[in-house]
């Protein structure tokens, strides 16, 4: 009779190359296709910069200055820039080519700006009033008819007086009698409207 331990040992080494095998194809196989999926990324963002480059037309890019470091991006700076300035979501949507809703999101911390648009964004902050109203005719020139003009306040005599107000009837409790069958005493529950 063959020795049974050398039998053992040896049908596991069988078994174990033949598990090894079979996980090398399947990491050589996953190899392949990340090779495969890495040149197709690499053509295709070869493919995307060129288009890119060539747009000279995008509206965040004309406010950016050539340097921009990096600039830090806090919501409340789209607020109160727009209030210090008097523009609107939607203006300011236009100044940076941007959707209203977008600014909208910004200012309530559901989003954050691409990093050419927090560029864009702090350009537009450097820049004094009178080039922010020169850049908003520019894009948008509905957001400029649209701004309200200060008008003249009506003197209090061409004001109606104001209509007296009718006096409130007091609130009264109501009192409901609730009958329980199985005790023989009533209880009284009050209500309040």
């Amino acid at each position: 009779m063959p020795d049974f331990k050398l039998t053992f040992q040896e049908e596991v080494r069988r078994l174990a190359r033949k598990e090894v095998k079979a996980a090398s194809e399947t990491l050589a196989a996953q190899q392949k296709t990340i090779r495969e999926l890495t040149k197709r990324v690499d053509a295709l963002e070869k493919k995307q910069a060129v288009p890119v480059a060539q747009k000279a037309d995008k509206p965040a890019e004309a406010v950016v200055p050539a340097k921009s470091g990096k600039a830090r991006f806090s919501p409340k700076t789209i607020a109160k820039f727009r209030k210090k300035y008097g523009i609107s979501q939607k203006g300011f949507a236009a100044l940076l080519g941007v959707a209203t809703f977008t600014v909208s999101h910004w200012e309530l911390g559901k989003n954050r700006p691409r990093a050419t648009q927090v560029a864009a964004i702090s350009a537009l902050t450097k820049l004094g009033k009178r080039k922010v109203a020169a850049l908003l005719a520019e894009k948008a020139p509905a957001e400029v008819a649209k701004k309200p003009t200060k008008a003249a306040k009506p003197a209090k005599a061409d004001k109606p007086a104001k209509k007296a107000r009718k006096p409130r009837a007091p609130k009264v409790a109501k009192t409901v009698a609730v009958a329980v069958s199985a005790v023989a005493t009533d209880k009284v529950i009050t209500v309040k409207p």
